[in-house]
């Protein structure tokens, strides 16, 4: 079976049954199953009308919106490739994908995203269509969303329906390229037996019901939000609403009320962060007469639409505590774990049978085991067809006989998986000892005035670490202290310096003496895509930010430049002298401050948590 014909089964049982739903002159209106696949139909004929042949390679480079799965069906019902592209990635690295992946053909959000391919069109980039927005004539080559579907209403009757039987279940159906959290991005094929196969095995640990709704903010361009949130979703006949932005969210949350979610695990930290910031501020009488959880769990409940059956977290490790908190506010999160090369889910929690702080059990289908070196590696109808023009690459990825090496150290448990770190991350200290960085990162992120954490020690004596403030937090603090608005001038400021001390300290209590860090170095500003730093869903690229930073990280390892996290050693506070270090931004640069970032999955790992707190505790 095809992406196709699967997604027919629901249009054939559900047709005047809602499937998308989205904001239009500020009111949800909704999309039946009958309406979809008519669009999807009529926006195939029309591409094929115009040009996009079988084998053809498609990007898409939107936000979320009913255009995005529209076109993706009509893409793959011509035979043809979707590949997509994150709309917040720069001009470079969306040349590079438009490059790499032979795109002839891009679909494209509105004007600005339309900019960044302009400057670096091409010579394999034939049209472009804008799905919003009206055309800029530019030397013929750019058509509308409606313009096509007018093409294909008037071209439906001479050249017929397209038969969605005729694409094999082994044909590549899309190119999705890696994050690149090292080196350069690869372009992962899959085929419609890889997805399909990934969906059906992930339904039987998670189903969904046709009365479900989901709420979409995840980016589609990852295979994670594309897979659960939009395939696995429509293929069960349920309904997807879509955000408009992450300043909207809780608005969003409110008038959907969702019954399933598809989130990352960083949006669950911050809120988790925030909540317990709050609830250490209430007064003690409610702690002592035991009302404080109770109503938590209420507000939290009511911030999240009210209907939440589960919630599926994946893109990056989640903490046990943070399951268990959320579980216990009768929000269940259900971890996964997978890879775009794996299409990406390997292993999932079954509804009912999570273990918080486990990825759970290999889903149907998949099997799973560890190399000598602890290594997960897995093999099963969901593992990529290889790198798209990239053999040697492949071959170092997956064996002959089928297994692919995830990258990652895992342990197994009664059949449960628990990932360890990236193989790549892990650090041996000059003293022999190994430390896994992400568990210690990630500890410390979740305290209240902590956005980020980054462990160096590779080779070294003992562990570091750059940290990143939660700026929104630190604010009320530096307004009682007057610092205005410099965030270089709260890092160096000694209260602000005592509490991070202090949170870090408090939150490596329990590691062993060799994996707390020593000293840390206090970073002005946040790590940004735009800046190279995160990938698109949000992972550090260690090696670009250790090597941005390399300088103070020596400076604090030389003992010139760091603030003291163990034992006594007094402060060393850069001086003034130190703007000028690589890798940091002077006062006054635009960049320095993140509001100028209109990223908004990068925003939902504050904003939306804000505007969620603030909701239950004003309620």
């Amino acid at each position: 079976m095809n992406l196709l014909e699967l997604f027919y089964d629901s249009v054939s049982k559900y047709p005047e049954k809602e499937c998308l739903r989205y904001k239009k002159d500020n009111r949800y209106t909704s999309l039946t199953y009958r309406e979809v696949w008519q669009t999807i139909n009529e926006f195939a004929v029309g591409l094929k009308a115009c040009g996009v042949k079988e084998g053809d390679k498609v990007g898409i480079m939107s936000a979320n919106c009913p255009q995005w799965a529209i076109s993706d069906f009509a893409i793959m019902l011509l035979g043809a490739v979707v590949v997509p592209i994150y709309p917040t990635l720069p001009a470079s690295q969306v040349e590079y994908i438009l490059h790499n992946g032979e795109v002839s053909w891009l679909l494209a959000e509105n004007d600005l995203q339309l900019e960044k391919v302009k400057s670096i069109w091409p010579d394999h980039l034939t049209r472009v269509v804008k799905f919003f927005g009206n055309v800029s004539v530019y030397d013929g080559k750019e058509l509308t969303f409606n313009d096509v579907c007018a093409i294909g209403v008037q071209q439906e009757l001479t050249m017929g329906p397209l038969d969605r039987h005729a694409i094999p279940p082994d044909r590549l159906a899309t190119i999705v390229h890696t994050s690149g959290t090292s080196g350069t991005p690869k372009g992962v094929m899959l085929s419609h037996r890889n997805i399909v196969s990934n969906i059906r095995a992930s339904l039987s640990y998670l189903s969904v019901q046709p009365s479900d709704l989901a709420l979409s903010y995840l980016p589609l361009s990852h295979i994670f939000e594309r897979t659960v949130g939009q395939f696995a979703v429509l293929s069960s006949g349920a309904a997807i609403a879509y955000a408009e932005n992450i300043e909207k969210i809780q608005q969003n949350l409110q008038e959907v009320r969702p019954t399933v979610l598809c989130t990352v695990p960083r949006l669950l930290e911050k809120v988790y962060a925030k909540i317990n910031e709050r609830i250490a501020n209430l007064p003690r009488i409610l702690h002592i007469l035991r009302l404080v959880d109770p109503l938590v769990r209420k507000k939290l409940k009511a911030g999240f639409g009210g209907r939440i059956r589960f919630m599926v977290s994946g893109g990056a490790g989640l903490a046990a505590e943070i399951a268990e908190f959320f579980t216990a506010a009768k929000l269940p999160v259900y971890e996964g774990y997978g890879m775009t090369e794996a299409a990406p889910v390997i292993c999932a929690n079954p509804l009912g049978e999570a273990r918080a702080g486990t990825v759970g059990l290999p889903i149907p289908g998949v099997a799973v085991k560890l190399g000598e070196d602890g290594e997960l590696l897995a093999k099963g109808p969901n593992v990529m067809l290889g790198y798209y023009n990239n053999p040697e690459e492949t071959a170092k990825t997956i064996t002959e006989d089928g297994w692919l090496y995830t990258g990652d150290v895992a342990q197994i448990e009664n059949g449960y998986v628990r990932i360890v770190d990236r193989k790549k991350n892990i650090l041996v200290l000059a003293t022999g000892k190994n430390v896994a960085p992400w568990p210690i990162e990630n500890s410390i992120s979740l305290s209240p005035h902590i956005a980020q954490a980054v462990l160096i020690g590779d080779k070294r004596t003992y562990v570091t670490c750059l940290l990143v403030p939660d700026f929104a937090a630190l604010r009320p603090i530096a307004l009682e202290q007057q610092l205005g608005e410099e965030q270089r001038v709260w890092v160096q400021h000694p209260d602000i310096r005592k509490l991070i001390r202090r949170e870090v300290v408090e939150a490596t209590e329990s590691l062993a003496d060799f994996e707390k860090p020593k000293r840390a170095i206090l970073l002005e500003h946040d790590l940004t895509m735009e800046d190279g730093d995160l990938t698109p869903t949000l992972k550090v690229r260690s090696k670009i930010v250790l090597e941005k930073y390399g300088d103070r990280i020596e400076a604090m390892y030389a003992g010139t430049d760091y603030l003291p996290i163990a034992g006594d050693e007094p402060d060393r506070v850069a001086p003034a002298a130190s703007e000028g270090v690589t890798g940091d931004r002077k006062p006054g640069d635009s960049k320095a401050d993140s509001s100028k970032f209109p990223y908004w999955l990068y925003a939902a790992t504050g904003i939306a948590a804000g505007i969620l707190v603030r909701f239950w505790i004003r309620g």
